[in-house]
């Protein structure tokens, strides 16, 4: 519900600036994405009691994508976390004393909308679906190392600005979430990502 109003408000803010006569990358563009940012997994931890958690990681982002005209494009685009998500406590099962290590990473592709609002300036949203993968390591004190890997079909939705600099390079920031990693015996839970950006075009206006 939180996502739909979220979303709904977003498009909502979009709509009063789609007429704008210019936009940050012009004509029909291939470009190259890359931007890194702070993200946060949901606790997830079912199969823990009385635990405590590191939710928190730095992210990675690559995509290219095309953008047809000034309002619509697509776009490829896979991230990685740069450090595990770390967890202790103990086990429901077993009562006993359980680490667990976390790492998630996607593939998908999606349909991107843009609202230009200046010659320098513009937002966009973007929707996704692909594959969320994700693998954890879960050590209790009288079991050796289970690493678990799982993945799954899943979204993601994503809105932010976009900025023109120095000639055809765009300085980005945007908000993405995303559907549950991973499953209810491993690290569990949808997971949100601020990254800042660039966008570098790969060819000219046609």
């Amino acid at each position: 519900m939180r996502r739909t109003i979220i979303f709904r408000s977003f498009l909502l803010i979009l709509i009063p600036f789609t007429e704008s006569k210019a936009q940050t990358i012009s004509g029909s563009t291939t470009y190259l994405h890359a931007s890194a940012g702070l993200a946060r997994s949901e606790d997830g931890l079912r199969f823990l009691s009385s635990y405590s958690a590191s939710q928190w990681t730095p992210m990675l982002n690559v995509g290219l994508g095309h953008r047809f005209n000034r309002n619509i494009g697509l776009e490829a685009h896979a991230a990685t976390m740069l450090t595990r998500l770390n967890a202790e406590g103990m086990s429901v099962s077993n009562n006993q004393k359980t680490s667990v290590a976390a790492r998630h990473s996607n593939l998908m592709a999606g349909l991107k909308l843009f609202a230009p609002m200046s010659d320098r300036f513009e937002m966009f949203i973007r929707a996704s679906v692909g594959m969320l993968f994700s693998r954890s390591d879960i050590t209790a004190v009288s079991d050796p190392t289970l690493r678990k890997s799982t993945s799954n079909l899943g979204y993601m939705f994503s809105f932010g600005f976009a900025h023109r600099l120095a000639g055809k390079t765009v300085l980005t920031i945007q908000f993405d979430f995303s559907d549950p990693y991973g499953s209810e015996d491993v690290w569990y839970g949808d997971m949100g990502l601020l990254n800042i950006g660039m966008k570098f075009p790969l060819d000219g206006p046609k």
